[in-house]
């Protein structure tokens, strides 16, 4: 299966690396789109030396196909979006398409999966749960966090689901 990873602004970005590495043992290709603010976590050089160069993290690039959102999802079945912050979990769910990850959802034809992490605080707000569900009623699926200690030194729940059970889920061995 070809795979759409998108990695979004999150402390959990460094999981995605899990979760890349998770697909590719299981057989399946992966090309990943970075935002600006999930490249302040985790260098773009680390997927792209795991993923040989189709790691996207800019949009309108010189000499970049200027349809790259419309194109990225061709020849993709799955499209996760993990970790999934709430600033980009707000902006899927409103339908912008202000970078290059949400005008890719936004013209994606597939199955889209989001991995939400953020703190326990952030994922009880009446916000994100209204954004999560909005995007379930578009038929998007969403891996639950795990509980547990967070980076912000709380306990709760918000913390990216194990990156087992996020490939695990994609991949259909369990539903959550």
């Amino acid at each position: 299966m070809n795979i759409l990873m998108g990695v979004t602004g999150s402390i959990a970005a460094y999981k995605a690396v899990e979760i890349l590495r998770g697909f590719q043992r299981q057989g399946h290709s992966v090309t990943v789109i970075m935002t600006r603010n999930a490249c302040r976590f985790i260098q773009p050089l680390t997927f792209s030396a795991l993923v040989e160069g189709r790691v996207h993290s800019s949009w309108f690039e010189a000499g970049q196909d200027p349809l790259l959102h419309v194109n990225l999802g061709r020849g993709h079945e799955l499209f996760l979006v993990a970790p999934a912050s709430a600033g980009t979990l707000a902006r899927m769910a409103a339908g912008m398409a202000d970078d290059l990850l949400t005008a890719t959802f936004l013209a994606f034809p597939g199955r889209v999966v989001v991995a939400p992490a953020m703190n326990d605080h952030m994922y009880a707000h009446p916000a994100v749960v209204r954004n999560l569900s909005s995007l379930e009623e578009m038929g998007v699926e969403v891996v639950s966090p795990d509980a547990g200690e967070l980076a912000c030194g709380t306990r709760g729940s918000g913390r990216l689901a194990e990156p087992e059970r996020v490939v695990a889920y994609c991949l259909g061995a369990e539903r959550v």
